[in-house]
């Protein structure tokens, strides 16, 4: 029972305390919670790595219920529940309702030792679960009650009694079917279904869930007042693996065997991210490190000198950052805002990168020279396109569109419209469609109202129809639509600041940072609407950056993976 030893400890110390520690916060007697509680450790960690918030758990009784739940597991067997059920912080899974549409999304939100917080557990809403590699039963605590539930590599047949209310008070739980479904994700051939009969409400109620091994529940079925609905998987990243809807015919080019710039949203190698100073940067380092932490993607701070670099860690490591996936270099730089004079990283068919180098601000030679000197450290060629052109306006499908504002040509003007998509032919595209800056926004980047999420979804601002920028978000949005995406519009919270939006994101491997300003309903909405199709979004603090005329996305440049 090792699982246990140091929570047995933990629950005795600081016992009354309210666990209200965030990971920002520090460790508090007996306030923070180690999500490797299955180490051999001894005391308390030395620091809060892997440590969470308990968010809602007002005190330590509930975490004393859920110690007790776990002494309960029975005796070990030859499988593991842990081939079912996901233990990956990291790992979300997206459903969608087969009779409505709806999506909703499944993920961990917090950890204690074996127990973990699904936010939504095949149809059973936000429920706590316990697994262990020793067990192939599993329990459930939905904040009432807690149940053992059928070991899931058990035969056709076995059945259990369960009390998980109100509907599934006193049902059965039986195993109904082993083999192979089928998802709109693809089909997993190790399958097992779980069917529940017998509960107390006729309209309401999970009725069977099925998990595929190695990846977790990947469909579900309820009860309604319309009749059973059933909610397939229809996207999941799970430990690192991306399983994506699978059409009957593609819905989109593909991808040229040529030299190409890949979109955001395909698999990310590393973030790069700028500094000349901290005080920018720390509101969205210390939110945006922490949720890349385990991605995969590696988190790439170059600083303007040595003094800045010790400075970063320093403060990095007093708010509590894990720092496994970040490095730290020093160049030569004049700004912060990475996206605008970074290296463009273009990929051919074989997975060779090049990086292409634009004319940045005459005013800033550094960041201009960064791409060079980024190509040059990475052995990786480099191809100049002579056009004065910042990352932030750009947006591309990842095939043969480039998408920017006109505001291009404007800082071009010795260039026809011609002459500039001639050069940027060099970034593999056959077609620019140009689009109208915001009014008296001073960068003109398209980053700042409109965003690609995926092959077929785009993101556009929205501002109140007497707002001066309404016209030119309606119009980008019906550009796009024109285009073939269909759209999400996500309000601005122009009482903060009239460039507030939540289009100036970072996606990277299924993480979306989504800017947060200081509307919290709009806060939300925006998370939702990327959690809508199947990210994993974190709020990212730009209350100060956006007064500097960017948010999360200016500060970032995406580093595409090799093959």
């Amino acid at each position: 029972m090792r699982d246990w030893a140091l929570c047995l400890q933990w629950a005795g110390h600081g016992a009354g305390r309210p666990l209200r520690n965030s990971l920002r916060s520090g460790w508090g007697e007996g306030a923070a919670l180690c999500g490797r509680l299955s180490s051999p450790l001894t005391g308390f960690p030395q620091s809060n790595e892997g440590c969470h918030s308990l968010g809602w758990l007002e005190d330590h009784l509930i975490a004393r219920k859920l110690l007790i739940a776990a002494l309960l597991v029975g005796a070990a067997s030859v499988a593991s529940a842990n081939d079912y059920i996901s233990e990956n912080p990291n790992d979300w899974f997206r459903f969608t309702n087969k009779q409505t549409g709806q999506d909703t999304r499944a993920e961990i939100q917090n950890d204690l030792g074996g127990w973990r917080l699904w936010s939504q557990f095949g149809g059973l809403g936000s429920t706590w679960v316990y697994t262990t590699d020793s067990h192939d039963w599993f329990w459930l605590w939905n904040g009432q009650t807690y149940t053992l539930i059928n070991n899931l590599s058990g035969n056709v047949g076995q059945s259990r009694t369960i009390d998980m209310g109100p509907c599934l008070s006193g049902a059965t739980a039986t195993i109904t079917n082993r083999g192979s479904l089928t998802t709109p994700v693809g089909t997993f051939s190790d399958c097992t279904e779980l069917r529940f009969t017998g509960g107390n409400c006729a309209d309401a109620g999970t009725t069977s869930i099925w998990f595929a091994k190695g990846v977790g529940v990947v469909q579900w079925s309820e009860q309604s007042f319309m009749g059973e609905q059933t909610w397939e998987l229809t996207g999941a990243q799970v430990d690192g693996r991306n399983y994506t809807n699978q059409p009957a015919t593609p819905t989109t080019p593909s991808l040229p065997a040529t030299r190409r710039a890949p979109a955001e949203h395909e698999q990310m190698e590393a973030i790069l991210w700028g500094a000349n100073d901290t005080y920018l940067v720390m509101d969205t380092y210390t939110d945006a490190f922490p949720a890349l932490n385990g991605t995969g993607v590696i988190c790439d701070v170059n600083v303007s000198s040595q003094s800045v670099a010790s400075q970063l860690r320093f403060e990095l490591v007093q708010n509590n950052v894990p720092m496994d996936d970040v490095e730290i270099y020093v160049a030569a730089l004049d700004s912060v805002w990475m996206r605008d004079y970074g290296p463009i990283v273009l990929k051919d068919g074989n997975g060779n990168r090049t990086v292409a180098d634009l004319e940045y601000y005459p005013g800033r030679p550094n960041d201009d020279d960064f791409p060079i000197a980024y190509a040059n450290a990475r052995n990786w060629p480099l191809v100049d396109v002579r056009v004065g052109f910042e990352g932030g306006n750009y947006a591309t499908d990842g095939r043969t569109l480039n998408m920017c504002s006109t505001g291009v040509q404007r800082f071009n003007p010795s260039m026809s419209k011609s002459r500039i998509e001639r050069e940027f032919e060099k970034f593999g595209y056959t077609r620019t469609e140009w689009f109208r800056p915001l009014i008296n926004e001073g960068t003109t980047h398209v980053d700042m109202f409109m965003r690609v999420m995926n092959d077929t979804h785009a993101l556009v601002s929205r501002y109140p129809s007497s707002h001066r920028q309404h016209a030119v978000t309606n119009e980008a949005a019906s550009k796009l639509q024109a285009l073939g995406y269909q759209v999400i519009r996500v309000d601005v919270d122009h009482n903060y600041d009239e460039f507030a939006t939540y289009s100036n994101s970072v996606i990277a491997n299924g993480i979306a940072l989504v800017p947060q300003y200081s509307s919290a309903s709009k806060n939300r909405a925006a998370l939702d609407a990327y959690r809508s199709l199947g990210f994993r979004a974190v709020g990212i603090d730009s209350r100060l950056i956006i007064q500097y005329s960017g948010a999360t996305h200016c500060l970032s440049m995406q580093v595409p993976a090799g093959n």
